[in-house]
This record gives C-alpha cells, structure tokens and sequence, in this order.
C-alpha cells in the first residue's frame, strides 16, 4: 500500500489514518436578533492523506486577497545580525573555495554541549537569492540547535547581482565538499549532514537534495573534488520548489535568478526546480509554510511532498502548515517549529538512539545591529 505525506496544520478539519471528520457548525434559528461574535480556535492536526484529501484540503486553506505586498521589501528581511559574540566557540568567514569573496564563505558555531566530533547542520539564509547574508538575524532561530548538541555551519553563496543560476547550487554543493573535506581539523562528523533553509535557502537545500550523486551539477573546479556534497536530509521552511510557479508579485526574483523570464521559458528553467529531480533515493524532508504566504505559495511544498512520496514510496516528505501565516512569518520562526524541526534532524543523525544532549528549553539568540566580521 503505497503512503502518502503526513500533514500537520490547524483548521477546522480533523483526519487521521484515511478517516476524515468535518466539523460543522450550523445554527437553525433565526438570529437577525441575536448578537453574534466570531473567534479563531487553535488547533493541531496530525495524520497521513492520501492525494485526494490533500488536494480537498489544500483547495480549502487557500487564501484569496487583495493586498498589495511589496516583495522585494519583505524578500530582504531584516536588517539585524546574529551576534556571534554570544557562542564561546565559533569560527568565522572561512573560506569553501579558493577566492577572497566573502559571500563563498562560511562561519562553525560549536554547541554548548557534547563531545566532538559534532553532528553537523549546515545553514543557508533565504532573500530571493538577490539579498541575504549568512549572518543574518533571518537565521537565528537556526542557531538554538547549537543548544541541542548540534553544530551550525551558516554559508554564504553569491546572489544574483553577481552571478546568475548555476552559481548558487555550485556554492553549496562546494561548501559541502569543503565541510566533509575539512571535518577532522574542525572536528565534525559528517557522515549524515542536514541542510536547512528558508525561502531561497529551502529551494538550494532541495536542490542539493534532489541533485545528490550528479556530478554534472556540480563545478569540481571549486575544490575538494574526492569529497561527497550529498545531505542526508532537508528541512526547509516556506522554500520554493518550482520557480516557474512562483505569483506574478513575486516571479521576477526568478527571471533575475535565471537571466530571462522563466514563464517564457519554462522548459528551460526546470533545471532550477527541485521538484523535476525527485527521484526514489530523495532524502528525508521536512516542510513548513504558512496557508497566507503571497510570495511562495503553500502549495508549491503540497506539491513538492506529494511527488517525493509518491516517487519514493514512502513517507519521505512531511509537511506542517500555518493557517493564516505569510512568508518568514513570526509564527513559523518559533522555538515550537524548532523543537518539531529538531525531532526530524535527531531521526536522522542519532538512527540506534535518541539524541543525549536535547533540553527541553531554548535560550533566545542574541542579535545586533552591527555585523560581526
């Protein structure tokens, strides 16, 4: 019997292991005289759906509205760092390739507890691939695995002012190839690494997913060509899996990625999609997406999870969404998701035990205004 993703959302639907439940609430009075009052509920839902009830749900949660967004304001987040001075070992602006541009540079924060070698997350800052920056303060609710016994490697790649696509996906499959190159001098255990991304981060750690073992994706020339730039595992929170299907508001950082209008084109820019590289050995990943977000529509990662688990056959893909929630809301960037994101990384990283180095607070992460060189 072939599974389907697992779906975790709030609304106003129950469904749980093929059984579907609609609550209704229905008034048969009059109450033209009745004062009313509406409320939101919060609820969770858990459970697999199969592609029909997926799509039903989907279809129901879609928001409509009119309100005009100003991309490339929101696409550039905030103007806050990480404060790298808050973590008692760190190693900054390293760089994965022979060149002095700091944008082909990465920064190791070391947990607060564990032995080495440390298991390794690797990073990438979202930004429409034309902003961004590995220190960037859009990352530090990544940063509180360092709490869990994890290290986080944040890496740069270059944005489309720049270079124009394959760039991106050669960056970080290089910075990967240095990482596992590099391990023993910076005491890591690379055997399994997790790449983690939001937007444009969730689309190249897809990438780097779906493109495991082709080397025709890759630039060698960048160094450390013996060593492997295959993950283990992704998580990607409102990342985008098909750039041709990005809104009309939105759809022109893809034209910039690419140099040319991707809808024109389109077969030409699959090569950019991740969802057109699913193949039966994709790796584990896991999904979060708000049901308002304007710029990558939720439905981009339904898709993305129907195919990798329909492919693979079996629960590769899950998928939680946030009703009402927009693109990097706050409501996706909270120690919760973290938590639930971390239970998805320990399956991974510890697969004979639990992870002996998980507590149950997170500390917030500091941040500034200033950027740490």
């Amino acid at each position: 019997m072939q599974r389907f993703p697992k779906i975790l959302i709030s609304s106003l639907l129950f469904f749980s292991l093929g059984s579907t439940v609609f609550i209704l609430a229905q008034e048969n009075q009059d109450t033209s005289s009745v004062e009313t009052h509406s409320s939101n509920v919060d609820i969770t839902i858990t459970g697999e759906a199969d592609d029909q009830l997926l799509d039903h749900l989907t279809k129901n949660l879609k928001m409509d509205s009119e309100e005009e967004i100003d991309v490339d304001e929101a696409i550039k987040g905030t103007s806050q760092y990480i404060d790298m001075d808050q973590f008692k070992k760190r190693y900054l602006n390293i760089p994965y390739t022979d060149t002095e541009n700091e944008r082909q540079q990465l920064d190791i924060v070391y947990p607060k507890i564990g032995n080495p070698p440390h298991k390794t997350i690797v990073a990438l800052h979202g930004g429409g691939w034309s902003s961004g920056d590995r220190k960037s303060a859009s990352l530090k609710t990544l940063q509180m695995a360092t709490q869990q016994g994890y290290v986080v490697i944040n890496v740069g790649y270059r944005l489309t002012d720049e270079a124009k696509w394959p760039a991106q996906l050669h960056d970080v499959k290089a910075a990967i190839r240095f990482i596992r190159a590099n391990a023993k001098q910076y005491r890591l255990d690379t055997r399994n690494i997790v790449v983690w991304g939001n937007s444009a981060g969730g689309h190249l750690a897809s990438m780097l997913a779906a493109t495991n073992g082709r080397e025709e994706m890759e630039d060698l020339s960048m160094g450390n060509s013996n060593a492997s730039s295959e993950v283990q595992g992704v998580v990607s929170w409102f990342g985008i899996s098909d750039i041709t299907k990005l809104p009309d508001n939105s759809i022109n950082i893809a034209n910039k990625l690419m140099g040319y209008n991707v809808r024109e084109n389109a077969e030409d820019a699959k090569i950019a999609s991740p969802i057109n590289y699913v193949t039966k050995d994709f790796p584990p990943i896991y999904m979060i997406h708000g049901t308002n977000d304007r710029i990558v529509p939720f439905e981009q990662s339904v898709e993305f999870a129907k195919k990798i688990n329909n492919i693979t056959g079996k629960k590769q893909a899950s998928l939680k969404l946030h009703i009402n929630a927009g693109h990097g809301d706050n409501n996706i960037r909270n120690t919760t998701n973290v938590d639930e994101t971390l239970n998805f990384i320990d399956k991974i990283m510890y697969t004979d035990r639990k992870n002996p180095y998980r507590v149950k607070r997170y500390k917030e992460i500091r941040t500034t205004t200033e950027k740490s060189s």
